[in-house]
């Protein structure tokens, strides 16, 4: 009986052994795969991006794009298998240092723009005023956040929304992307992490790691992820994030901000400056796009409220005209309106340099935050270098 258990064991650790053999050689295999397949899709990459700015042929040059699309898609299949080769081996790691967690929100909505416009969906941050540091690397979670905004663009119908938030909780910070979308069937939720996994087989979109290397990342953090779902609904991924500790985080004093409100209408520049009055706001207010114009030649504006529907110059315009003023080039533009499920008013929002979209009937809570984000954003970015954050 003994004789034939260490038989038995002796067969375990041999398979086991083989398995671990096996492993290693696919990961050898896979680096080795990986590094010969990226040269020849960098070469095509240059290549399509050389020839592209040369094509006025509108055919020839959607051709050139679609390769362009199609190399970057394989690409990113190669960094996401690397990745969890990665994890399965033990060698993933995070390289963690203060990070600004609205300026970080601020700038994937501005990388997602033109995938959302595509889409016809609205992306927007609803962010708390006066966030605490993030201890994270920030790369790794300009992964988690690209990759969770680009599956909710994907199950999002045009007209619908995307909103990218975060808040403090103490010791930690929690984040989430919050879609109207198709949503998840609750029999599938237990495997949404998993390897190789994907909800809809008879679409492929990618190879199915994308929420697993996020799992991985916050992971390593010492945060966590998990999702709520309604089906018809839409769907929140949540994470958290460790913050700075409160003993290293740097008081900021108060700064005057001055903040442009543009509408034809005296009754909503009213109700947009009972909505902001408070202590550290100046709010100036235009009735007209020309007005409005003439203020952004004389004085610097830490965010803009502009409503789309005016007489004689739109918002729209008004926010092209901006853009064009050297003064007023970096302005964060919030667009007013009261048609928020129109596709074609949101592709032309963000297209005319949008950074966010309000819509009416507004609710003052939602108008407090996004300026709040937008206005933090901009006395951190004229008060001190990003380096010297703590």
């Amino acid at each position: 009986m003994v004789p034939d258990l260490a038989r038995e064991n002796a067969d375990l650790r041999a398979r086991v052994k083989a398995l671990e053999d096996a492993v290693h050689a696919r990961d050898s295999v896979l680096s080795v795969v990986a590094h010969d397949l990226r040269s020849p899709l960098n070469i095509v990459s240059l290549a399509a991006n050389t020839l592209l700015p040369q094509l006025s042929d509108l055919a020839a040059r959607r051709t050139v794009e679609r390769i362009l699309r199609s190399v970057q898609r394989a690409d990113q299949m190669l960094s996401d298998l690397l990745a969890i080769s990665a994890v399965e081996t033990g060698l993933f790691s995070v390289e963690t240092a203060p990070v600004d967690a609205a300026e970080l929100i601020l700038g994937i909505l501005e990388s997602q723009y033109s995938l959302a416009t595509a889409a016809s969906v609205i992306v927007a941050a609803d962010v708390s005023p006066d966030l605490p540091l993030l201890l994270a690397d920030e790369k790794r979670l300009v992964d988690v956040l690209e990759n969770l905004v680009g599956n909710a663009v994907k199950f999002t119908a045009p007209g619908g929304s995307i909103t990218i938030g975060a808040n403090n909780q103490g010791s930690e910070i929690l984040l989430w992307v919050k879609d109207s979308g198709v949503g998840i069937a609750a029999e599938q939720m237990p495997h949404i992490f998993d390897r190789f996994w994907q909800a809809a087989k008879k679409e492929r979109r990618g190879i199915g790691l994308g929420l697993s290397i996020c799992k991985a990342i916050v992971e390593a953090h010492g945060g966590r992820i998990w999702a709520e779902s309604t089906v018809g609904v839409g769907t929140t991924m949540f994470f958290t994030i460790p913050a700075v500790p409160q003993m290293e985080q740097r008081a900021r004093p108060v700064e005057i901000a001055k903040i442009l409100l543009v509408d034809d209408r005296p009754e909503n520049l009213l109700s947009l400056k009972a909505i902001l009055e408070k202590p550290g706001y100046e709010l100036v207010t235009a009735k007209s796009g020309q007005e409005a114009l003439a203020f952004a030649l004389r004085e610097t504006f830490a965010v803009a409220l502009l409503d789309i529907a005016m007489p004689g110059m739109s918002g729209l315009e008004v926010a092209v005209h901006l853009k064009e003023l050297e003064r007023s080039r970096d302005i964060p533009i919030i667009f007013v309106t009261a048609f928020g499920d129109d596709p074609d008013e949101i592709h032309r929002a963000y297209s005319a340099g949008g950074a966010d979209y309000l819509v009416k009937p507004l609710d003052p809570e939602v108008v407090r935050k996004k300026v709040a984000v937008f206005v933090d954003l901009s006395r951190r970015q004229r008060r001190i270098p990003s380096h010297e954050l703590i």
